[in-house]
């Protein structure tokens, strides 16, 4: 269950997506103007407002259209628009590099990461001072896997005068998935104090308190996203697993259930419901819930684990990628727990534990569950929530 990085559809991920910013055109072939660059946090798009222009010329349709002042042209208009501006031959240097980092923006809407990634290139090439090229290069890089090279983009951009939701909202992300958690409750601080902050803001930020080992404050935030939106169910789910995490099991199945009826095609939220409510009861309640999702596709060999049809040897074989190797650790840990099997589960929860990116759920559930067994947390690792009944996720 992510707590940041590839958003909401499948998992209980905890984070925002971000959009990098477009600039606006030159007012003249000699002279860009200074703009002020926003990203609205709710239509999560580009929103940029000129900062009173020297010179008030209208510009060419073209150059209105790689713009996209009022954030409405679609992606490949756009992209076409920057493109006939830059094989023009007009503009130079700084003047034309805004027309590349526009067109960068756009091909990466339209999931063309090589050919925006060579665009923003150019952009930096012709103006180093270019904070929209470093920025969404930093998104093609933090798409890409390249994480280290996306934090030394987004640095660059914050040095260069950036300031909006998408670059510390991503930012965060990175940091929280290096298990930096005091960096990246500082960049989710500045999102929270926008005016109009929307409810995945704090989500966010409940997820960098929990991976500080601060439930009541993660629980908080939760709380306050769902306050915000109320049938949103990532924020359920956030705090259904962040109360079950902490020991409380009954606002843990009150808000998962909340979410499932949200999201009922979301089956981590399933599996963290089973979690919360354990025995004959939970496993009558997932196999009803069983019905909407596919058995054959992850992480349905888990839940087919959870109703007793397949061993733990089927689930780790089906197990391909490094996620699911988390995931399948984690879960097939916290089953052996409810089975009493202290000691094989804490095998499975180490090395969930080990694996597990540092902003996953499945990662906090490993430390609780180590804390619960009275076997250590990882070396290195923030200490589990602590709970006032101890109980962590133990049925």
């Amino acid at each position: 269950m992510r707590l940041t990085a590839r958003l909401l559809a499948s998992t209980g991920a905890l984070v925002v997506g971000g959009a990098a910013l477009a600039q606006a055109p030159a007012q003249s072939p000699g002279a860009a103007p200074q703009m002020e660059q926003m990203v609205d946090p709710f239509a999560i798009r580009a929103v940029p407002t000129p900062a009173a222009p020297p010179v008030l010329k209208k510009q060419s349709a073209d150059a209105e259209a790689c713009a996209n002042k009022d954030g409405k042209i679609a992606a490949r208009a756009r992209a076409e628009a920057c493109g006939k501006l830059i094989d023009s031959g007009k503009w130079k240097g700084g003047e034309i590099a805004w027309a590349y980092a526009n067109r960068c923006f756009a091909l990466f809407e339209l999931k063309s990461a090589g050919k925006a990634l060579a665009d923003c290139d150019k952009a930096i090439e012709l103006d180093g001072k270019n904070a929209v090229a470093f920025q969404t290069r930093g998104m093609i890089e933090k798409d890409g896997g390249q994480g280290d090279k996306a934090l030394a983009d987004f640095d660059k951009a914050l040095d260069l005068g950036a300031n909006n939701p998408a670059l510390f909202s991503d930012r965060g992300d990175l940091l929280m998935a290096r298990g930096d958690a005091d960096k990246a409750l500082a960049d989710y601080d500045r999102l929270v104090a926008r005016d109009g902050a929307p409810a995945r803001v704090y989500i966010q930020r409940g997820g960098a308190w929990l991976a500080k080992g601060d439930p009541d404050r993660a629980i908080a935030d939760f709380e306050r996203a769902v306050k915000i939106a109320p049938n949103d169910p990532f924020a359920l789910f956030n705090l259904g697993a962040a109360a079950l995490l902490k020991g409380d099991k009954a606002k843990a199945v009150e808000s998962l259930r909340q979410s499932m009826k949200s999201d009922p095609a979301n089956i981590y939220t399933a599996l963290w419901l089973f979690l919360a409510t354990g025995g004959p009861e939970g496993a009558t309640e997932l196999r009803k819930n069983s019905a909407k999702f596919s058995p054959r596709a992850w992480p349905g060999p888990v839940l087919r684990f959870d109703l007793g049809e397949i061993g733990s040897d089927k689930v780790l074989a089906e197990a391909r990628t490094a996620d699911q190797q988390c995931e399948a650790r984690f879960y097939l840990g916290a089953g052996l727990m409810a089975k009493k099997a202290d000691e094989e589960a804490k095998s499975d929860l180490a090395r969930a534990a080990d694996i597990c990116p540092k902003n996953y759920f499945e990662y906090f559930g490993a430390v609780a569950g180590l804390k619960a067994l009275g076997g250590p947390a990882k070396a290195g690792a923030p200490d589990a929530p602590p709970s006032k009944s101890d109980a962590g996720l133990r049925p």
